[in-house]
Formats: structure tokens, sequence, C-alpha cells
């Protein structure tokens, strides 16, 4: 009996054939995917309070999404959760008004990176408490939404710091301007190092989809995910390093830095006048540092991929929710890009810090 190619992987190179549920969900994923860009990419190059509003909305959202997880959906249990993941993401806003701080625009504060230890303990206290209120509570459920919680509670930080960062860098351009008040200086501009890292996180999945659907063959880990292939993986780290790297350069070498360049005096809300010099690190001279940081996103979205995958398996649950039909749930959606953004906001505040300060390790403040 001939054998068909096909059934044959090691013999030459083959496309798969695609099932009609497949084209179903490939269909689905499509629709969904450009109803999200629709709604979330006005949000996003806005910035301002209209960003951290959506946001905010998105994290109510996915602290809905991963009680689910353990089947803990109880209202004190949401609000506790809810409360301690928003003091992890809105840390740097939070510390500032302890302060006595506060500006009409919230780019000002997020010019670092917090780890508040403080919070971290209190909100882990907090819900080992729930072990001994609650006789369905477990230390397992206790130490998963813990740990659940700093890295989503990170993850929204580092967003923040993605879209903010950059605009508190040209401050002295805007320094005259209140919130609400939008031009391409304080809107596109700054948000081109988060469409930057988000287009990496994206392209890294899509191309690890397209690739396994049509080319994968070796399965990577079915007991986590069984559809995921070797050459899928391969396909998005490629596709995605290549593709970004290349915009990146492109903008760089086009004067117009994903990280933008600022010179000048501002005065802030205290009178005091400042000297701002800034020199982007994806400048001209740093081209490097956009190979290096497109290189490593796609391999830390992939790593978020299977982290969300494997808990998904471990809870036996198909998707964390139902909202966006052919990709579940927000939590599904944004899996690959908290780990992106985590390693992408190290990366630029670590480099920033140090190339602007030769004493700059010892004034990390990323633990506090």
């Amino acid at each position: 009996m001939k054998k068909n190619n096909n059934e044959n992987p090691s013999r030459g190179f083959h496309t798969n054939e695609l099932t009609e549920s497949a084209k179903k969900s490939m269909k689905a994923r499509i629709i969904s995917a450009v109803v999200m860009v629709v709604l979330v990419v006005p949000a996003l190059i806005l910035g301002d309070w209209i960003y951290l509003l959506v946001m905010t909305l998105v994290i109510a959202v996915a602290c809905y999404e991963i009680l689910g997880c353990a089947g803990k959906r109880t209202i004190t249990i949401y609000f506790i959760y809810l409360i301690f993941v928003l003091l992890l993401a809105y840390w740097p806003i939070f510390l500032e008004l302890i302060k006595g701080n506060d500006a009409s625009k919230p780019d000002p504060y997020f010019t670092s990176l917090y780890l508040p230890i403080l919070i971290v303990v209190a909100g882990t206290f907090l819900l080992l408490w729930t072990t001994v209120i609650y006789k369905d509570f477990s230390v397992v459920d206790a130490s998963f939404l813990a740990l659940m919680a700093i890295l989503i509670g990170l993850g929204f930080q580092c967003l923040f710091f993605l879209r903010y960062y950059p605009e508190s860098l040209t401050a002295h351009e805007n320094a005259s301007k209140d919130a609400w008040h939008f031009t391409v200086e304080n809107t596109l501009v700054p948000s081109i190092l988060i469409i930057f890292v988000v287009l990496s996180t994206i392209l890294t999945d899509i191309g690890a989809y397209f690739v396994g659907v049509f080319f994968g063959k070796h399965k990577m880990n079915e007991r986590i995910s069984p559809k995921k292939t070797w050459e899928g993986f391969w396909g998005g780290i490629i596709i995605s390093f290549v593709l970004t790297s290349a915009v990146g350069l492109i903008l760089t070498f086009s004067d117009v830095p994903i990280i933008p360049n600022a010179n000048g005096t501002y005065t802030n809300s205290s009178g005091e006048k400042i000297d701002l010099v800034y020199t982007s690190i994806f400048d001209r001279n740093h081209w490097y540092y956009i190979i290096v940081v497109s290189a490593i996103i796609p391999f830390f979205a992939t790593l978020g991929d299977f982290a969300f995958s494997s808990i998904k398996r471990y809870w036996g649950i198909k998707d964390y929710g139902k909202l966006i039909p052919g990709h579940g749930g927000v939590l599904d959606r944004l899996d690959s890009i908290f780990f992106s953004a985590i390693v992408a906001a190290v990366f630029v505040y670590a480099i920033n810090t140090v190339l602007t300060n030769p004493n700059g390790w010892k004034e990390m403040r990323i633990l506090i």
C-alpha cells in the first residue's frame, strides 16, 4: 500500500490540511482580533487617563477570571483580590500621593518600576487568613492566587510604564498642557514603545499559530498544550524577531526612535526649572539594543503562553473566560503580553538607569 507523504514528517516539507473546525476557529480569531484592535488601540495611543481607565476595567475582568480557575468567586474574596492587584499595578501613583505629590496627567507617576514588598506580604497574609475563614479555601488556593496577583499586578504596572515612561521624558514639551490635551507629541510618539512590545508579542503568537497550523508536525509538550509544535514555536520566534527588529531599525534610522529623545528645560509643578537631557537607548548609536530586545521578547512571550496554559491544564479548564470569541478570556490574550511587558520594561528601565547615571545600579528602585 502506497504511503501518503503527509503522514511522514521526515519526508519533505508539506502543509497540513485544514479541517472545518480549524477554519471556523481561525475565522473567529481573526474577527475578534480586529475588534480588539479597534477597541484597544485608540485608548493605547491616546494614553492619559483614558488608557488608565480602560486598563482598570481589564484588571477587574482579569481578577474575576483568575478567581474562576480555583472556583473562589465570592464577592468578599473578589474585592480583596481586586484591591491587592490594583495596589501592585498602581503603586507608583499611590506612593506619590502618599508623599503629597500629584499631577494632572498620569505619566509623571510611571518613571520607575516597583514591586512593593509591604503590599506583597500584606496581600499574601490576607489570602492565607481566608484559609481559616473559609473551609473550602486551601493553602494551595491562597498560594496560587498570591503568585498570580503578583504576576498580574506587576504585568499591568509594566504596561503602564511602557506607555507613560516615554511621555514623561518629553515633559518639557508638554509641561503647560493639562490632561485630555491630545497631540501627536503626547499620544502617538510616546505610544511607539508599547506598540513595539505588543507588536512583537502578537507577531510571535500569529507566527506560531499559522506556522503550527500549516506546517506543525512535532509536538512540544502535549501535557501542557496539545496543539503547539516545535515548527510553530520557531516560526513564531523567527517571524517576530525579523519583523519587529526591521520595524525598530527603520523607525530609528528614520529619526523616529522607539523612545523619544528629550532635550530642553521645563518648569515642574513646584515652579522649579529642570534641565532635561536624555538620549534614547534605541537611537542610531544604540541600534543593537533593538536587536537584543527583539530577540528576547518572543522567547518570554512564548514562556508566558506556556505558563498560563499550564495553569489551565492544572485546573482542568479550556479557557479563562468566554469574553472574546475564538480567543477565550482576557487572560488568554494577556498571558504572553504580561511576560513580554515585564521583560521589556525591566530591560528599558535598567539600561536607561545605567546609561544616564554611572551609579544607576544603586538607584534602581524595582524593590521597595
